[in-house]
């Protein structure tokens, strides 16, 4: 069980999972040795972990969607899995509401075809299925502000991160990695909180150089760090997808007051519809939410779906339902979370 400290400690590394142990206990108005002891002990543990991996749009032309997927109920799970082992998948859970999943990916333009109609088709047990693509991110997950810490608390760990970056990298004239940009990229993949004096040594470089090149990558929304946990470790045991429908006109305003919520994870308008991933502390709390949304001007209706099992989040597969250790993750073949996305 996490005590009070330690949960806002994962939730200062929700929101920069990079800060050093000095940023966060100055935040939390700790010591910093304390601060440093219980966050390695956290990490060391398997309670979070700190993912990072690159944009889509900044290693190859792709585009975001949204996956469901319509299965006979014995066949979710190796669905799910089968999904879940996929380097284009980063987030994949089953859910309640239907027999399925829904699944994040990128796809390559040309790819879209024979992934749906030659491989996931031929899974035994899947009954259809629907892409849409994601045309915009109103949060992303590391914008979650779960009320364990306050707004100024959050934003003095780090900025919000810019959304736009998720599904828009190329149309904002962002460059793509070059090879030593991709080097930096994957011994971030590899340890998410690498030292600068550890990313310099790899990559053979001087630390001043190193740290410049991954500020601006992250800056740029060329690498997104992500803290990788279950809600329900700091007190949030009900997530929810939530499918917002609203009149054109709203379909924005509304979208940024969902993405404002607390008990929002991340929110995207998909094919003119809002997703939004929620968090809250119990079924009352999510119908308190679900009403607010449902009462904001423009918006026509809400459908709700509770998750039942985690396949993958932020290009990190699960086994056997659960969060796995990193060594765990690496003897499993952590090449499932080879992939890179806006993360969830």
């Amino acid at each position: 069980m996490l005590d009070d400290l330690d949960r806002q400690i994962v939730a200062a590394l929700v929101r920069n999972g990079r800060a050093p142990w000095r940023l966060i206990a100055e935040v939390l108005g700790q010591q910093e040795r304390t601060v440093a002891r219980r966050g390695n002990r956290l990490l060391a543990s398997g309670a979070v972990r700190v993912q990072s991996f690159p944009s889509p749009g900044a290693l190859a032309p792709v585009d975001l969607y949204m996956l469901r997927v319509d299965a006979a109920p014995s066949a979710v799970a190796a669905a799910g899995t089968w999904l879940a082992e996929r380097p284009d998948t980063h987030w994949i859970s089953s859910l309640a509401g239907a027999s399925g999943c829904m699944v994040e990916l990128f796809l390559a333009r040309d790819a879209v075809d024979g992934f749906l109609y030659r491989e996931l088709a031929a899974l035994e047990g899947v009954r259809d299925f629907s892409l849409e693509p994601i045309v915009e991110y109103y949060r992303t997950v590391s914008g979650w502000r779960p009320d364990v810490l306050t707004v100024e608390q959050y934003e003095a760990l780090s900025p919000s991160e810019h959304p736009q970056f998720a599904t828009g990298y190329e149309e904002l004239g962002m460059p793509p990695l070059d090879e030593p940009n991709r080097a930096l990229a994957e011994l971030l993949r590899a340890n998410g909180r690498i030292t600068i004096e550890e990313l310099a040594a790899g990559l053979g470089v001087s630390k001043a150089t190193a740290s410049r090149r991954l500020e601006t990558l992250i800056e740029d929304g060329a690498v997104f760090v992500r803290a990788v946990l279950d809600p329900a470790s700091i007190g949030y045991p009900v997530e929810s997808l939530l499918t917002v429908r609203a009149e054109a006109s709203a379909l924005d305003p509304a979208g940024r007051y969902i993405a404002d919520l607390p008990a929002t994870r991340w929110a995207a308008n998909v094919s003119g519809r809002i997703l939004v991933q929620t968090a809250t502390r119990s079924l009352a709390e999510l119908h308190a939410v679900t009403k607010g949304i449902a009462a904001h001007p423009g918006v026509t209706g809400v459908d709700l779906s509770l998750f039942t099992g985690i396949f993958k989040r932020s290009t990190v597969a699960y086994l056997n339902g659960k969060l796995p250790q990193v060594g765990v993750a690496a003897a499993a073949g952590a090449g499932a979370a080879a992939g890179a996305g806006a993360g969830k």
